[in-house]
């Protein structure tokens, strides 16, 4: 009987133990997952508005995201070991975490919490508790606080190379161990096998973070190849056809919220192939939609701009009367031509006729606010060429 039952006691552990890990492993690879998305997200938001406040924000929340995984963790441990935190698999998996977090987002925030979480987890007990170990441990501290520094600025390089990636992981996990010791005094056999464990445990993540990570990049090319002109770099024919469909429906329902569309054209674009070679009417087009891009952000939140097709785009403000867009174009128009293009040491004057014109309750589809918009493109080019015409009333920019 004390066999059986000491076999049976043995069996139940390990089923226990193995139900554990499971659980733990699934819970990590969701918080993995989060981060990972959570990071490509918000560095497309800050790529396409880098506003510092908004930066800042979305660090905060990174941040936040990062200390509540790290809290979750520790509960649902605690729950599955009935209080019990001296595993090394807890800690291996809070480590992950923070070191993960760290590859992943390029965050001062997360650099500044993988450099103060020992602090916060053991700095009491050092000081109050254990103070023959507290010159070990604020050697270890700023040693690790070292270590973090030199991984936050040199991602690129620990991750392309294995051998590298190993040492700093062997490192920053040989650091956190050390201190631990005095609180948990594993012996040194333990600490090294906890390490490799570390390392080990660290690699099959950073494996599964990279096939997201990869799946991610496939997923955000395929869609940039579908919506956004190869040559400009924003949203080509295809995306303004759908979203100017669903932008109409929204709209035209909601009639107290303006919506307006500009058209715009470059006058006399054969004139750049003609005369400097395809090349140059390829710069003169990169050059315009550049331009227009960085001005939307920076002058209205509600302006999005579109490659319709050959040298014309279009502009869909959403939030803005026709009267308010023709403020935005003629300040834009400006920085345009404050500001020309130089090509193989000559200046290239770019001129811009435009059509702008609102939203109406007559309207029963998007076609009849494109095809007017459209009109008064022409009107502005039958006019003269570089004029704006909106609401069917043409402006001569010089006698602004």
């Amino acid at each position: 009987m004390p066999m059986n039952y000491g076999f049976n006691r043995f069996q139940s552990l390990l089923i226990n133990n193995s139900i554990n890990v499971i659980i733990i492993g699934l819970v990590t690879i969701g918080i993995i997952t989060i981060i990972t998305l959570m990071a490509y997200s918000f560095e497309s938001i800050v790529r396409h508005n880098n506003k510092p406040i908004q930066k800042f924000i979305l660090q905060l929340i990174e941040g936040l995201v990062l200390t509540i995984s790290l809290i979750l963790i520790q509960r649902i441990f605690a729950t599955l070991s009935s209080g019990d935190m001296h595993s090394w698999f807890y800690t291996a998996t809070e480590l992950t975490i923070l070191l993960f977090s760290l590859y992943t987002m390029q965050n001062h925030i997360i650099e500044l919490i993988n450099m103060v979480a020992p602090i916060s987890i053991f700095g009491y007990r050092a000081v109050t508790g254990y103070n023959d170990y507290l010159v070990l441990f604020s050697i270890s501290i700023i040693l690790l606080a070292l270590t973090v520094i030199y991984i936050y600025h040199n991602m690129e390089k620990i991750l392309s190379s294995q051998k590298k990636f190993i040492i700093v992981q062997a490192i920053y996990g040989s650091l956190w161990w050390i201190i631990i010791w005095p609180f948990r005094k594993f012996a040194l056999y333990y600490t090294v096998l906890m390490v490799i464990g570390f390392i080990i445990y660290m690699s099959l993540i950073r494996y599964l973070a990279k096939r997201i990570r990869d799946s991610f990049n496939r997923y955000s090319n395929l869609s940039k190849q579908v919506n956004y002109d190869e040559l400009t770099g924003i949203r080509n024919r295809a995306s303004f056809d759908e979203v100017s469909q669903e932008v109409f429906k929204v709209y035209h329902k909601n009639s107290g919220v303006p919506l307006s569309i500009a058209m715009f054209d470059i006058d006399n674009f054969k004139r750049f192939n003609d005369t400097y070679g395809h090349l140059a009417g390829d710069k003169v087009l990169t050059h315009v939609a550049t331009l227009f891009e960085r001005q939307l952000f920076k002058e209205t939140t509600g302006g999005q701009l579109f490659r319709y097709g050959g040298e014309e785009f279009v502009i869909i403000f959403r939030g803005l009367t026709a009267d308010q867009s023709v403020q935005t174009v003629e300040d834009i128009r400006n920085k345009l031509i404050n500001d020309p293009l130089n090509y193989n040491g000559q200046e290239l004057n770019i001129r811009i006729s435009f059509g702008i014109t609102e939203i109406k309750d007559t309207d029963t589809s998007f076609k009849d606010l494109f095809e007017r918009v459209d009109d008064y493109l022409y009107k502005s080019k039958d006019s003269g060429r570089d004029r704006l015409t909106s609401e069917n009333k043409t402006i001569n920019f010089y006698n602004i």
